[in-house]
């Protein structure tokens, strides 16, 4: 998104958060079919463990990746599962906002709150923390769920590097930033 000017920025952000608010339709069985298309079988819970709005965005990564030329079957499925990390309200609305905040304004004092995923389970952590925590690790948390669903090294590897710009997802990095 550093391509684009303030205002553009502030559209895009807006967008999000009224989708995020609920304020978008379920996938339609044309979409779902899309869906199913890319993923196997055993990954399609996993996709409907996302909210509407992570399963839009999702989709228009895929068809942003298929509209660049894309044919990787393991890069589609990762650009529909980049985020499930995020599902199952392990990712509330409020800290989106505040890790885009925390990255920008405040990042040595947001890094002092984050935990890595597997202190979480063994340590009595505050909601808040928690929530933070697995909205700034959602992508290797999203990894292990898609590879317990049964995706390929290769489409794991997508999924857990998918915010690094230059990394092996950069392709999907680029999509995802604008969609």
């Amino acid at each position: 998104m550093a391509r684009h000017g303030p205002l553009q920025v502030i559209a895009y952000r807006l967008q999000q958060v009224w989708q995020q608010l609920g304020c978008v339709s379920p996938l339609t069985n044309e979409e779902l079919a899309e869906v199913a298309r890319w993923l196997p079988s055993s990954a399609l819970p996993l996709f409907d463990t996302m909210s509407h709005a992570d399963q839009q965005h999702s989709l228009r990564v895929c068809r942003g990746l298929l509209a660049h030329g894309c044919d990787e079957n393991d890069l589609l499925a990762a650009a529909l599962l980049h985020d499930v990390g995020k599902a199952q309200g392990r990712v509330p609305f409020w800290t989106r906002p505040a890790i885009v905040l925390g990255k920008r304004s405040a990042p040595q004092l947001l890094q002092r709150f984050i935990l890595p995923p597997h202190l979480l389970a063994k340590h009595s952590v505050p909601h808040w923390q928690c929530a933070l925590s697995y909205a700034w690790w959602h992508a290797e948390v999203g990894a292990q769920l898609a590879a317990q669903a049964g995706l390929s090294e290769r489409a794991v590897l997508y999924i857990r590097t998918h915010h690094q710009p230059t990394g092996p997802a950069a392709e999907l990095h680029r999509v995802d930033e604008v969609s």
